[in-house]
Protein backbone atom coordinates (compact mmCIF):
# COMPACT_ATOMS: atom_id res chain seq x y z
CA UNK A 1 0.00 0.00 0.00
CA UNK A 2 1.23 3.69 -0.49
CA UNK A 3 0.74 6.50 1.75
CA UNK A 4 1.88 10.33 1.88
CA UNK A 5 3.20 12.32 5.02
CA UNK A 6 3.96 16.01 4.65
CA UNK A 7 6.93 17.22 6.73
CA UNK A 8 9.13 20.44 6.19
CA UNK A 9 12.98 20.86 5.60
CA UNK A 10 15.18 23.93 6.43
CA UNK A 11 16.69 25.54 3.14
CA UNK A 12 18.97 28.24 4.86
CA UNK A 13 16.54 30.02 6.89
CA UNK A 14 12.93 29.60 4.87
CA UNK A 15 11.39 26.20 5.39
CA UNK A 16 10.02 24.17 2.28
CA UNK A 17 6.84 21.48 2.61
CA UNK A 18 8.45 18.35 1.49
CA UNK A 19 6.37 14.71 0.82
CA UNK A 20 7.09 11.51 2.64
CA UNK A 21 6.00 8.87 0.44
CA UNK A 22 5.98 5.43 1.57
CA UNK A 23 5.32 2.49 -0.53
CA UNK A 24 4.99 -1.21 1.30
CA UNK A 25 4.39 -4.57 0.28
CA UNK A 26 5.49 -8.26 -0.45
CA UNK A 27 9.00 -9.30 -1.13
CA UNK A 28 12.46 -9.47 0.39
CA UNK A 29 12.35 -7.44 3.96
CA UNK A 30 14.07 -4.92 2.90
CA UNK A 31 13.80 -0.62 3.91
CA UNK A 32 15.03 1.32 1.03
CA UNK A 33 15.16 5.51 0.98
CA UNK A 34 16.13 7.80 -1.38
CA UNK A 35 15.51 11.27 -2.56
CA UNK A 36 18.66 13.16 -1.71
CA UNK A 37 19.20 12.08 1.75
CA UNK A 38 22.48 13.32 4.11
CA UNK A 39 23.44 10.42 6.45
CA UNK A 40 21.18 11.52 9.11
CA UNK A 41 18.04 11.14 7.57
CA UNK A 42 19.46 7.97 5.82
CA UNK A 43 19.87 6.42 9.55
CA UNK A 44 16.26 6.71 10.25
CA UNK A 45 15.19 3.66 8.75
CA UNK A 46 17.09 2.00 12.42
CA UNK A 47 15.63 4.40 14.41
CA UNK A 48 12.04 4.20 13.00
CA UNK A 49 11.87 0.14 12.30
CA UNK A 50 13.00 0.42 16.35
CA UNK A 51 10.46 3.07 17.48
CA UNK A 52 7.40 1.08 15.70
CA UNK A 53 8.35 -2.09 17.09
CA UNK A 54 8.49 -0.43 20.89
CA UNK A 55 5.86 1.75 20.84
CA UNK A 56 3.52 -1.88 20.44
CA UNK A 57 2.80 -1.79 16.72
CA UNK A 58 4.28 -5.33 15.35
CA UNK A 59 4.27 -5.22 11.39
CA UNK A 60 4.78 -8.27 9.03
CA UNK A 61 8.09 -8.91 7.41
CA UNK A 62 8.01 -6.69 4.24
CA UNK A 63 9.42 -4.30 1.93
CA UNK A 64 9.28 -1.03 2.46
CA UNK A 65 10.43 2.18 0.15
CA UNK A 66 10.58 5.92 1.03
CA UNK A 67 10.90 8.35 -1.15
CA UNK A 68 11.09 12.25 -0.06
CA UNK A 69 10.61 14.77 -2.79
CA UNK A 70 11.75 17.06 -4.27
CA UNK A 71 14.35 14.90 -4.82
CA UNK A 72 16.77 17.67 -6.35
CA UNK A 73 17.16 18.79 -3.23
CA UNK A 74 19.45 17.76 -0.35
CA UNK A 75 17.82 16.85 3.11
CA UNK A 76 19.54 17.55 6.33
CA UNK A 77 18.34 16.63 9.98
CA UNK A 78 16.58 14.06 12.42
CA UNK A 79 12.71 15.90 11.30
CA UNK A 80 12.20 13.49 9.48
CA UNK A 81 12.02 10.31 11.34
CA UNK A 82 8.49 11.26 12.67
CA UNK A 83 7.14 11.55 9.49
CA UNK A 84 8.63 8.62 7.98
CA UNK A 85 7.09 6.66 11.13
CA UNK A 86 3.61 7.79 10.27
CA UNK A 87 3.94 6.75 6.67
CA UNK A 88 4.77 3.44 7.28
CA UNK A 89 1.74 3.15 10.11
CA UNK A 90 -0.22 4.89 7.50
CA UNK A 91 0.80 2.51 4.57
CA UNK A 92 -0.60 -0.62 7.04
CA UNK A 93 -3.78 0.66 7.55
CA UNK A 94 -2.89 1.76 11.51
CA UNK A 95 -3.92 5.48 10.36
CA UNK A 96 -6.22 6.33 8.27
CA UNK A 97 -4.49 8.36 5.11
CA UNK A 98 -7.32 10.48 5.09
CA UNK A 99 -6.55 12.33 8.79
CA UNK A 100 -2.72 13.11 6.90
CA UNK A 101 -3.63 15.47 4.09
CA UNK A 102 -4.11 18.36 5.54
CA UNK A 103 -1.28 18.32 8.25
CA UNK A 104 2.67 18.34 8.94
CA UNK A 105 4.63 16.60 10.90
CA UNK A 106 7.99 17.20 12.22
CA UNK A 107 10.34 15.16 14.98
CA UNK A 108 12.78 13.21 15.92
CA UNK A 109 12.35 9.56 17.39
CA UNK A 110 14.38 7.70 20.01
CA UNK A 111 14.55 4.03 19.87
CA UNK A 112 11.63 3.68 22.97
CA UNK A 113 9.04 5.82 20.56
CA UNK A 114 9.85 8.81 22.08
CA UNK A 115 9.84 11.77 20.18
CA UNK A 116 12.90 14.79 20.76
CA UNK A 117 13.13 18.20 19.67
CA UNK A 118 14.61 19.92 16.68
CA UNK A 119 16.18 22.72 15.44
CA UNK A 120 14.11 25.07 12.80
CA UNK A 121 10.47 24.31 14.38
CA UNK A 122 9.66 28.55 13.58
CA UNK A 123 10.37 28.53 10.04
CA UNK A 124 8.27 25.45 9.31
CA UNK A 125 5.27 26.26 11.01
CA UNK A 126 5.04 29.48 9.56
CA UNK A 127 5.74 27.79 5.85
CA UNK A 128 2.76 24.97 7.13
CA UNK A 129 0.27 28.30 7.87
CA UNK A 130 1.17 29.92 4.49
CA UNK A 131 0.52 26.72 3.08
CA UNK A 132 -3.14 26.47 4.13
CA UNK A 133 -1.97 23.44 6.08
CA UNK A 134 -4.47 23.14 9.22
CA UNK A 135 -2.30 21.24 12.00
CA UNK A 136 1.00 20.73 12.65
CA UNK A 137 2.17 18.28 15.00
CA UNK A 138 5.59 18.63 16.72
CA UNK A 139 7.65 17.78 19.39
CA UNK A 140 6.62 19.05 23.18
CA UNK A 141 10.02 20.13 23.74
CA UNK A 142 9.23 22.90 20.58
CA UNK A 143 5.50 24.04 21.55
CA UNK A 144 5.88 27.16 22.73
CA UNK A 145 7.79 27.81 19.48
CA UNK A 146 5.48 26.71 17.39
CA UNK A 147 2.70 28.37 18.83
CA UNK A 148 3.84 31.89 18.05
CA UNK A 149 2.12 31.33 14.56
CA UNK A 150 -1.27 32.35 14.10
CA UNK A 151 -3.91 30.66 11.76
CA UNK A 152 -2.94 27.31 11.97
CA UNK A 153 -3.35 24.20 14.75
CA UNK A 154 0.11 23.45 16.83
CA UNK A 155 0.02 20.13 18.58
CA UNK A 156 2.93 19.00 20.45
CA UNK A 157 3.36 15.02 20.99
CA UNK A 158 5.53 13.02 23.25
CA UNK A 159 5.56 9.72 21.68
CA UNK A 160 5.12 7.92 18.80
CA UNK A 161 1.74 6.18 20.71
CA UNK A 162 0.45 9.59 21.70
CA UNK A 163 0.88 11.02 17.94
CA UNK A 164 -1.40 8.12 16.87
CA UNK A 165 -3.40 8.14 19.17
CA UNK A 166 -4.26 12.55 18.94
CA UNK A 167 -4.28 11.81 14.90
CA UNK A 168 -6.78 8.54 15.51
CA UNK A 169 -9.49 9.88 17.98
CA UNK A 170 -8.87 13.49 17.09
CA UNK A 171 -7.83 14.85 20.49
CA UNK A 172 -5.53 17.23 18.55
CA UNK A 173 -6.64 20.32 20.41
CA UNK A 174 -4.16 23.22 20.67
CA UNK A 175 -2.86 23.39 23.93
CA UNK A 176 -2.31 26.90 25.28
CA UNK A 177 1.01 28.35 25.19
CA UNK A 178 2.12 31.17 27.78
CA UNK A 179 3.85 33.80 25.25
CA UNK A 180 5.25 36.18 27.87
CA UNK A 181 5.80 39.60 26.76
CA UNK A 182 8.70 40.23 29.50
CA UNK A 183 11.11 37.83 30.43
CA UNK A 184 14.59 38.96 32.45
CA UNK A 185 17.34 36.37 31.97
CA UNK A 186 18.58 34.28 35.05
CA UNK A 187 21.29 36.06 36.66
CA UNK A 188 21.33 38.97 34.09
CA UNK A 189 23.75 42.04 34.78
CA UNK A 190 21.73 45.38 34.32
CA UNK A 191 23.96 47.58 32.70
CA UNK A 192 23.74 51.32 32.12
CA UNK A 193 26.46 54.17 30.59
CA UNK A 194 25.83 55.78 34.12
CA UNK A 195 28.49 53.01 35.12
CA UNK A 196 31.32 54.70 33.00
CA UNK A 197 32.71 57.26 34.31
CA UNK A 198 33.89 60.02 32.21
CA UNK A 199 34.95 59.43 28.54
CA UNK A 200 32.00 61.50 27.07
CA UNK A 201 33.41 62.00 23.43
CA UNK A 202 33.16 58.55 23.45
CA UNK A 203 29.58 58.47 25.07
CA UNK A 204 28.99 60.70 22.43
CA UNK A 205 30.52 58.89 19.46
CA UNK A 206 28.49 55.57 20.18
CA UNK A 207 25.13 57.53 20.61
CA UNK A 208 25.55 58.96 16.93
CA UNK A 209 26.54 55.69 15.84
CA UNK A 210 23.49 54.27 16.97
CA UNK A 211 21.30 56.60 15.91
CA UNK A 212 22.07 55.37 12.78
CA UNK A 213 23.15 51.96 12.76
CA UNK A 214 26.87 53.16 11.88
CA UNK A 215 29.79 50.82 12.36
CA UNK A 216 32.06 52.13 15.30
CA UNK A 217 35.86 51.48 16.52
CA UNK A 218 36.82 52.08 19.52
CA UNK A 219 40.73 52.62 19.86
CA UNK A 220 42.40 52.91 22.91
CA UNK A 221 44.62 51.85 25.56
CA UNK A 222 44.42 48.64 27.76
CA UNK A 223 41.48 49.49 30.60
CA UNK A 224 40.31 52.36 29.16
CA UNK A 225 36.91 51.58 29.08
CA UNK A 226 36.30 49.80 25.33
CA UNK A 227 34.63 46.74 26.11
CA UNK A 228 32.30 48.63 28.56
CA UNK A 229 31.22 51.28 25.81
CA UNK A 230 30.52 48.29 23.50
CA UNK A 231 28.52 46.13 25.72
CA UNK A 232 26.37 49.08 26.66
CA UNK A 233 25.23 49.54 23.47
CA UNK A 234 22.70 46.79 23.28
CA UNK A 235 20.92 48.85 26.30
CA UNK A 236 20.20 52.24 24.40
CA UNK A 237 18.53 50.66 21.50
CA UNK A 238 15.48 50.55 20.82
CA UNK A 239 12.98 47.59 21.88
CA UNK A 240 12.22 45.38 19.19
CA UNK A 241 8.79 45.32 17.02
CA UNK A 242 6.96 41.79 16.84
CA UNK A 243 8.07 41.42 13.31
CA UNK A 244 11.74 41.77 14.71
CA UNK A 245 11.26 39.26 16.92
CA UNK A 246 9.74 36.48 15.04
CA UNK A 247 13.00 37.48 12.36
CA UNK A 248 15.23 36.97 14.67
CA UNK A 249 13.27 33.88 16.31
CA UNK A 250 13.29 32.07 12.86
CA UNK A 251 17.60 32.88 13.17
CA UNK A 252 18.04 31.69 16.40
CA UNK A 253 15.57 28.37 15.72
CA UNK A 254 17.39 27.77 12.47
CA UNK A 255 20.70 27.94 14.81
CA UNK A 256 19.24 25.61 17.38
CA UNK A 257 20.07 28.58 20.17
CA UNK A 258 16.71 29.49 21.77
CA UNK A 259 15.66 29.24 24.95
CA UNK A 260 13.05 26.18 25.83
CA UNK A 261 11.46 28.40 28.61
CA UNK A 262 11.00 31.29 26.27
CA UNK A 263 11.46 30.46 22.64
CA UNK A 264 10.60 34.17 21.29
CA UNK A 265 13.87 36.51 21.50
CA UNK A 266 13.30 39.25 23.34
CA UNK A 267 16.41 41.00 23.65
CA UNK A 268 18.56 42.53 20.66
CA UNK A 269 21.35 40.55 20.50
CA UNK A 270 25.32 40.84 21.57
CA UNK A 271 27.41 38.92 19.98
CA UNK A 272 31.17 38.67 21.00
CA UNK A 273 33.33 36.30 19.76
CA UNK A 274 36.42 35.36 20.43
CA UNK A 275 39.59 36.79 17.96
CA UNK A 276 40.52 32.54 17.01
CA UNK A 277 37.25 32.37 15.55
CA UNK A 278 36.91 30.51 12.47
CA UNK A 279 35.63 32.04 9.55
CA UNK A 280 32.55 29.83 8.88
CA UNK A 281 31.65 30.31 12.42
CA UNK A 282 31.87 33.72 12.15
CA UNK A 283 30.15 34.06 8.45
CA UNK A 284 28.04 31.00 8.57
CA UNK A 285 28.27 27.46 6.27
CA UNK A 286 29.66 24.20 7.37
CA UNK A 287 28.51 21.05 5.86
CA UNK A 288 24.65 21.21 6.51
CA UNK A 289 25.35 25.24 6.57
CA UNK A 290 24.33 27.16 9.49
CA UNK A 291 23.87 31.30 10.01
CA UNK A 292 27.32 32.56 11.70
CA UNK A 293 28.01 35.18 14.64
CA UNK A 294 27.03 37.89 12.41
CA UNK A 295 23.64 36.50 11.58
CA UNK A 296 23.16 36.11 15.12
CA UNK A 297 23.79 39.36 15.86
CA UNK A 298 21.30 40.63 13.94
CA UNK A 299 19.03 43.63 14.43
CA UNK A 300 22.08 43.93 17.50
CA UNK A 301 25.75 44.23 17.94
CA UNK A 302 28.78 42.38 16.46
CA UNK A 303 31.31 43.29 18.96
CA UNK A 304 35.01 42.35 17.40
CA UNK A 305 37.17 43.16 20.50
CA UNK A 306 40.84 43.29 19.63
CA UNK A 307 40.56 43.53 15.94
CA UNK A 308 43.78 43.21 15.37
CA UNK A 309 44.55 40.31 16.64
CA UNK A 310 41.91 38.43 14.08
CA UNK A 311 42.95 36.42 11.08
CA UNK A 312 43.57 39.08 8.27
CA UNK A 313 41.21 36.59 6.09
CA UNK A 314 38.50 36.89 8.34
CA UNK A 315 38.36 40.68 8.46
CA UNK A 316 39.01 41.27 5.10
CA UNK A 317 36.02 38.23 4.46
CA UNK A 318 33.74 40.90 6.44
CA UNK A 319 33.98 43.10 4.20
CA UNK A 320 31.08 42.13 1.30
CA UNK A 321 28.82 41.41 4.08
CA UNK A 322 29.47 44.61 6.40
CA UNK A 323 28.56 46.52 3.23
CA UNK A 324 25.43 44.34 1.73
CA UNK A 325 24.11 43.67 4.70
CA UNK A 326 24.14 40.22 3.56
CA UNK A 327 25.94 36.38 2.98
CA UNK A 328 25.33 34.30 0.23
CA UNK A 329 27.09 30.87 0.91
CA UNK A 330 27.43 29.02 -2.02
CA UNK A 331 27.53 25.23 -2.45
CA UNK A 332 27.12 22.69 -5.47
CA UNK A 333 23.74 22.37 -5.60
CA UNK A 334 22.29 25.16 -3.63
CA UNK A 335 22.85 28.69 -2.57
CA UNK A 336 21.85 30.36 0.96
CA UNK A 337 21.59 33.76 1.67
CA UNK A 338 21.74 34.64 5.56
CA UNK A 339 20.97 38.44 6.70
CA UNK A 340 23.95 40.37 8.30
CA UNK A 341 21.98 43.81 9.50
CA UNK A 342 23.94 43.96 12.59
CA UNK A 343 25.69 47.43 14.20
CA UNK A 344 29.56 45.93 14.35
CA UNK A 345 31.86 47.61 16.99
CA UNK A 346 35.45 47.06 16.88
CA UNK A 347 37.51 47.29 19.60
CA UNK A 348 41.63 47.38 19.45
CA UNK A 349 45.11 49.31 20.79
CA UNK A 350 46.57 52.05 19.21
CA UNK A 351 49.82 50.00 18.70
CA UNK A 352 51.14 46.55 20.01
CA UNK A 353 51.79 47.48 23.44
CA UNK A 354 48.63 49.69 23.67
CA UNK A 355 49.82 52.79 25.10
CA UNK A 356 50.60 54.44 22.14
CA UNK A 357 50.93 58.16 21.95
CA UNK A 358 51.80 58.21 25.79
CA UNK A 359 55.42 57.96 25.23
CA UNK A 360 56.15 57.55 28.90
CA UNK A 361 55.11 54.12 28.56
CA UNK A 362 54.92 53.57 24.82
CA UNK A 363 58.43 52.52 23.20
CA UNK A 364 57.22 51.43 19.89
CA UNK A 365 58.86 52.96 16.82
CA UNK A 366 56.82 54.82 14.64
CA UNK A 367 57.11 51.88 12.01
CA UNK A 368 55.93 49.34 14.24
CA UNK A 369 52.84 51.50 15.19
CA UNK A 370 52.22 51.93 11.67
CA UNK A 371 52.41 47.88 10.87
CA UNK A 372 50.54 47.36 13.87
CA UNK A 373 47.80 49.16 12.05
CA UNK A 374 48.22 48.03 9.24
CA UNK A 375 46.95 44.81 10.32
CA UNK A 376 43.48 46.47 9.47
CA UNK A 377 43.59 47.00 5.33
CA UNK A 378 42.05 50.70 4.41
CA UNK A 379 39.36 48.97 2.94
CA UNK A 380 38.04 47.47 5.94
CA UNK A 381 39.05 50.71 7.37
CA UNK A 382 36.17 52.22 5.21
CA UNK A 383 33.39 49.94 6.72
CA UNK A 384 33.79 51.74 9.88
CA UNK A 385 31.64 54.90 9.77
CA UNK A 386 32.52 56.42 13.12
CA UNK A 387 36.53 55.79 14.96
CA UNK A 388 36.91 57.34 18.15
CA UNK A 389 40.22 57.44 20.76
CA UNK A 390 38.97 56.20 24.33
CA UNK A 391 41.43 57.73 26.85
CA UNK A 392 42.64 57.06 29.89
CA UNK A 393 40.16 57.95 32.56
CA UNK A 394 41.85 60.19 35.17
CA UNK A 395 41.32 60.42 38.61
CA UNK A 396 38.97 63.45 39.25
CA UNK A 397 36.50 61.88 36.09
CA UNK A 398 36.49 58.37 38.70
CA UNK A 399 35.41 60.28 41.90
CA UNK A 400 32.31 59.97 42.68
CA UNK A 401 32.71 64.13 43.90
CA UNK A 402 33.39 65.07 41.11
CA UNK A 403 30.56 63.95 38.75
CA UNK A 404 29.01 66.44 36.22
CA UNK A 405 25.29 65.85 36.86
CA UNK A 406 24.20 67.67 33.46
CA UNK A 407 26.69 65.15 31.68
CA UNK A 408 25.42 62.16 33.81
CA UNK A 409 21.81 63.10 32.65
CA UNK A 410 22.73 63.47 28.65
CA UNK A 411 24.76 60.26 29.22
CA UNK A 412 22.86 57.55 31.00
CA UNK A 413 21.41 54.73 29.11
CA UNK A 414 17.73 56.19 29.43
CA UNK A 415 17.92 59.05 27.57
CA UNK A 416 20.44 58.09 24.98
CA UNK A 417 17.90 55.56 23.85
CA UNK A 418 15.39 58.26 23.87
CA UNK A 419 17.16 60.63 21.65
CA UNK A 420 18.25 57.77 19.61
CA UNK A 421 14.28 56.77 19.37
CA UNK A 422 13.33 60.46 17.54
CA UNK A 423 16.35 60.31 15.50
CA UNK A 424 15.06 56.98 14.29
CA UNK A 425 11.63 58.05 13.95
CA UNK A 426 12.86 60.76 11.55
CA UNK A 427 14.48 58.27 9.64
CA UNK A 428 11.53 55.75 9.43
CA UNK A 429 9.35 58.92 7.78
CA UNK A 430 12.19 59.66 5.92
CA UNK A 431 12.80 56.69 3.96
CA UNK A 432 9.35 55.23 3.87
CA UNK A 433 8.92 52.96 0.99
CA UNK A 434 12.22 52.93 0.19
CA UNK A 435 13.01 49.14 1.87
CA UNK A 436 15.58 51.28 4.10
CA UNK A 437 15.39 51.50 7.41
CA UNK A 438 18.36 53.70 8.71
CA UNK A 439 20.80 56.46 7.57
CA UNK A 440 23.51 53.87 7.50
CA UNK A 441 21.73 51.48 4.58
CA UNK A 442 21.49 54.71 2.59
CA UNK A 443 22.78 54.21 -1.46
CA UNK A 444 24.29 56.68 -3.53
CA UNK A 445 20.93 57.85 -4.99
CA UNK A 446 19.45 58.38 -1.30
CA UNK A 447 23.07 60.49 0.12
CA UNK A 448 22.31 62.45 -2.90
CA UNK A 449 18.79 63.43 -1.88
CA UNK A 450 18.96 63.66 1.35
CA UNK A 451 22.84 64.57 2.05
CA UNK A 452 22.44 67.31 0.14
CA UNK A 453 25.19 70.42 0.61
CA UNK A 454 25.04 73.77 1.09
CA UNK A 455 27.87 75.88 -0.74
CA UNK A 456 29.28 76.35 2.55
CA UNK A 457 29.10 72.96 3.56
CA UNK A 458 29.99 71.67 0.46
CA UNK A 459 33.69 73.42 0.74
CA UNK A 460 34.27 72.07 4.14
CA UNK A 461 33.71 68.69 2.68
CA UNK A 462 36.10 69.49 -0.13
CA UNK A 463 39.12 70.44 1.70
CA UNK A 464 38.51 67.50 4.29
CA UNK A 465 38.48 65.38 0.99
CA UNK A 466 41.85 66.42 0.61
CA UNK A 467 43.08 66.52 3.70
CA UNK A 468 42.48 63.07 4.41
CA UNK A 469 42.79 61.29 1.50
CA UNK A 470 39.30 60.07 2.12
CA UNK A 471 37.94 57.09 -0.42
CA UNK A 472 34.47 57.75 -2.49
CA UNK A 473 33.63 55.22 0.33
CA UNK A 474 35.31 57.07 3.04
CA UNK A 475 33.30 60.49 1.76
CA UNK A 476 29.99 58.91 1.83
CA UNK A 477 30.07 57.09 5.04
CA UNK A 478 30.79 61.11 6.55
CA UNK A 479 27.75 62.45 5.15
CA UNK A 480 25.75 59.59 6.13
CA UNK A 481 27.25 60.45 9.72
CA UNK A 482 26.47 64.04 9.15
CA UNK A 483 22.74 62.93 8.19
CA UNK A 484 22.66 61.13 11.41
CA UNK A 485 24.08 63.67 14.03
CA UNK A 486 21.60 66.29 11.72
CA UNK A 487 18.80 64.00 12.98
CA UNK A 488 20.14 64.47 16.50
CA UNK A 489 19.31 67.44 16.64
CA UNK A 490 16.38 67.26 14.92
CA UNK A 491 17.63 69.91 11.88
CA UNK A 492 16.32 69.58 8.38
CA UNK A 493 19.82 70.57 6.95
CA UNK A 494 23.44 69.44 7.22
CA UNK A 495 24.96 71.99 9.21
CA UNK A 496 28.68 72.91 9.32
CA UNK A 497 28.77 71.57 12.71
CA UNK A 498 27.37 68.47 12.03
CA UNK A 499 30.00 67.73 9.04
CA UNK A 500 32.86 68.80 10.86
CA UNK A 501 31.63 66.20 13.97
CA UNK A 502 31.82 63.48 11.41
CA UNK A 503 34.44 64.10 9.77
CA UNK A 504 36.94 64.40 13.52
CA UNK A 505 35.06 61.02 14.60
CA UNK A 506 36.45 59.17 11.16
CA UNK A 507 40.02 60.59 10.98
CA UNK A 508 41.86 58.33 13.31
CA UNK A 509 42.92 55.64 10.44
CA UNK A 510 45.26 58.48 9.16
CA UNK A 511 45.66 60.55 12.61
Amino acid sequence: MFSKVYSAMIYGLEAEIVNVEVDVGNGIPVFEMGGYLSGEVKEAKDRVRVAIRNSGYELPPQRIIVNISPADKRKDGTGFDLPIALGILAANGIIAQQKLLDCIAIGELSLDGSIHGVNGILPSVCEAAERGYKRCYIPHKNLQEGCMVRGIEVIGVDSLQDIVRKITDNTGTQLHCQQQTHHVEKNQEVIDYLDIRGQQAAKRATLIAVAGMHNIMYIGSPGSGKTMLAKRIATIMPELSYEEKLQLTKIYSVAGELDADMPMVQKRPFRSPHHNITATALLGGGRIPRPGEITLAGKGVLFLDELTEFQPSILEALRQPLEDRKISIVRLNAAYTYPADCMVAGAMNPCKCGYYPDRKKCHCSDREIQRYLGRISQPMWDRFDISVSVERVGFDALSEQTQDTDATDTYSSQSMRKQIEQARQIQRRRFEGMGIYFNAQMRAKEIEQFCHLREKEYEVMRRAYDKFQLTGRGYHKILKTARTIADLEQSEHIETRHLLEAISIRSYERG
